[in-house]
């Protein structure tokens, strides 16, 4: 049943209008039609031995739209029922996707599941919110580091189930000779994707690059980041994107503070109002939003991993092979690991395998069956 509910909410928003607007709803959408979670159930063989743990409460960031949707769908094919604290912040998709989700549980066939799942929203402290965590079987937070030691502090069952997503930064790589050899409308195409993983959550999620290494040559790289830049430049024109100023000021403090840190003055090419590039390393502690990102020039794979940092999550990549950037990474490093290596244009595809968990398995419970041996005698007779 759950995965006919899924599929029919998958329905209402590829089909929606005003969710076609939003490639991370669209995104959203893909994971749960009905083909993609058989394919996924392949990976769980032992899924009749599951069972859910109860009721949980997923916390979702206040600055990211549509995760707390996927928190919600882990949830429910881990066979639990779900409270889910929506984002404080209001977006357009979370409309969206309650429109959907009202509209398929009306449905009298999903009554049980209309019933069990609950989204609500509430303020930061909030008494109700500690009441409903100190009574549910599992907890999901999506958040920062100080939002993560808030929930960790909170009572809960003896028996809860927690699990914790802190705060994590990411980078990209581009191949300079794979880029060089692009036509016009694939760099165009990049740049769509690149502004999909970045501006479009405005650098807010853990997923989302603030560090671009550039794989290359330095001739042909200082030539690839001019051409690249001014691609993505010409996408934020076509998307029409505007920071609000609020957003604005944040970026100005996040790079005062990165010179605060550093300790120097920094490099900054500001190819456009929106694109801010500080082409030095920075402290690993640095934090880059809103159109700001370091860049790195490597000569190899394996050059990156000096620079990882420790709560690197995911690389994302273009013109180069995935599994020989793994393979690259490991040997170049035996400090740091990296928990996704995914195209450019999916850091955002959220999926059961995150942070390096197997979120599906963590939010179940394996129902172990032993046999005993008369058993199994009285088997071998019958």
């Amino acid at each position: 049943m759950v995965v006919d509910f899924l599929h029919e909410l998958s329905r209402r928003l590829m089909t929606d209008n005003d969710a076609r607007h939003y490639p991370d709803l669209v995104t959203f959408a893909y994971f749960c039609r009905k083909a993609n979670l058989r394919t996924l159930s392949q990976r769980y063989r032992d899924a009749e031995y599951r069972s859910g743990w109860g009721t949980l409460a997923h916390i979702a960031p206040s600055n990211i739209p549509v995760n707390f949707a996927f928190s919600w769908v882990f949830g429910m094919l881990s066979g639990n029922s779900n409270i889910v604290r929506m984002p404080s912040k209001a977006f357009p998709q979370n409309d969206i996707f309650l429109r959907a989700f009202d509209g398929t549980a009306a449905s009298e066939t999903f009554r049980s599941i209309a019933v069990g799942n609950v989204f609500i929203q509430t303020v930061r402290g909030s008494a109700k919110l500690k009441e409903i965590v100190a009574a549910v079987d599992g907890l999901a937070v999506w958040g920062g580091d100080a939002t993560v030691a808030e929930f960790r502090a909170l009572p809960k069952k003896p028996r809860s189930v927690e699990l914790y997503f802190p705060d994590r930064t990411s980078s990209a790589a581009i191949d300079v000779g794979a880029y060089s050899a692009l036509e016009a409308e694939q760099k165009t195409k990049l740049a769509r994707d690149f502004f999909n993983d970045t501006y479009l959550v405005d650098q807010n999620a853990c997923s989302s690059p603030s560090l671009v290494f550039w794989l290359g040559e330095p001739a042909a790289i200082a030539k690839a980041k001019v051409d690249f830049w001014h691609h993505l430049d010409e996408e934020l024109h076509r998307q029409d994107f505007r920071l609000d100023t609020v957003a604005r000021l944040d970026k100005f403090l996040d790079l005062m503070d990165a010179i605060r840190t550093t300790g120097a003055s920094l490099a900054l090419n500001r190819y456009s109002p929106d694109i801010w590039c500080i082409g030095q390393p920075l402290p690993k502690e640095t934090r880059l939003r809103f159109g700001q990102f370091a860049e790195i020039e490597v000569r190899a794979p394996s050059d990156i991993a000096a620079f990882l940092r420790p709560q690197e999550q995911t690389l994302t990549y273009f013109g180069l092979q995935p599994q020989a950037l793994f393979l690259a990474l490991r040997s170049g490093s035996s400090n740091h690991a990296i928990d996704r290596i995914v195209p450019i244009g999916k850091a955002l595809d959220i999926n059961p395998f995150w942070d390096g968990k197997d979120v599906l398995s963590l939010l179940s419970r394996r129902i172990e069956i032993v046999e005993g041996r008369e058993n199994a005698a009285i088997s071998a007779t019958a």
